[in-house]
């Protein structure tokens, strides 16, 4: 009955650090039209809702949405906006560390948080003609739908 304990104690530790894993971060602020795509799922953006990897956000023409990231980076989207979060790893203890975002359409404000300071390198912004290497801790992007 001890080892049953035990190994049930164990799985249920991997799961919870499965799900944490997956979480990227949420939604700090919502104004307007903003959705999450999750999978074949679009679901109107809320103040709070969590974030996971390949989560696709969007904002409508009126819309904006503010995002807090797990390593306090923050990300706001203006009007008619598209972005995927295809990476997040922070697990700063064992220095797994990796973001990659993509900003597809819209205007985005950008504000890095601790992955940038532990390591630039690992940190990674793409748009459909460039990609970003962070080196500073603030920019602005506009980028042509």
């Amino acid at each position: 009955m001890k080892i049953y304990c035990l190994a049930m104690s164990f799985l249920l530790s991997l799961l919870v650090t499965s799900v944490y894993a997956a979480d990227v971060g949420s939604v700090k602020s919502v104004e307007g039209e903003a959705w999450i795509v999750r999978g074949t799922e679009q679901i109107p953006a809320q103040k709070g809702m969590r974030l996971q990897v390949s989560d696709r956000l969007k904002t409508g023409p009126n819309g904006a949405m503010g995002l807090f990231l797990r390593d306090d980076t923050i990300i706001s989207m203006g009007s008619a906006g598209e972005m995927v979060l295809v990476e997040f790893v922070f697990q700063p203890r064992t220095n797994e560390l990796g973001m990659l975002t993509r900003f597809l359409k819209g205007s985005f404000t950008y504000v890095s948080g601790i992955m940038a300071r532990l390591n630039p390198e690992s940190v990674k912004i793409e748009t459909p003609v460039s990609m970003v290497s962070i080196r500073g801790t603030h920019f602005l992007v506009n980028v042509k739908g």
